[in-house]
């Protein structure tokens, strides 16, 4: 792939159980089923995030492992509630990062988000 190449790419996280530990955002190429995973020379742009939850409190869209770490999307979610962000500018992920999306607590939730790979 040359570096003007891009994929574009969803990712969900969808949980029926506790998510506030933090669940991986799966990655697929658009119009595929087939997990697709970064390879260490590829960077994932964030363009859309969709987040719904069952129950009210911190919700968080990390690029790394950890709450404490780089946070694409953060906000306290009420019950059922449902956002859906656009970024203007795409969030950067480090150089072969996935995101990871920790939901407010034992509840079905779900984390879809849109964006693209390119090789760095």
């Amino acid at each position: 792939m040359a570096a003007s190449e891009s994929f574009t790419v969803h990712g969900e996280s969808i949980t029926d159980g506790d998510s506030s530990g933090g669940v991986a955002v799966t990655l697929y190429n658009d119009g595929s089923v087939d997990e697709r995973s970064l390879k260490s020379n590829e960077v994932l742009r964030v363009t859309d995030i969709q987040i719904a939850s069952e129950t009210g409190g911190d919700t968080w869209l990390c690029a790394d492992d950890k709450v404490a770490g780089e946070s694409v999307w953060h906000g306290a979610l009420d019950a059922k509630d449902v956002i859906s962000v656009h970024l203007s500018k795409p969030f950067v992920c480090a150089k072969g990062t996935g995101l990871v999306f920790f939901g407010a607590a034992s509840n079905i939730s779900s984390c879809i988000i849109e964006g693209f790979i390119r090789e760095a």
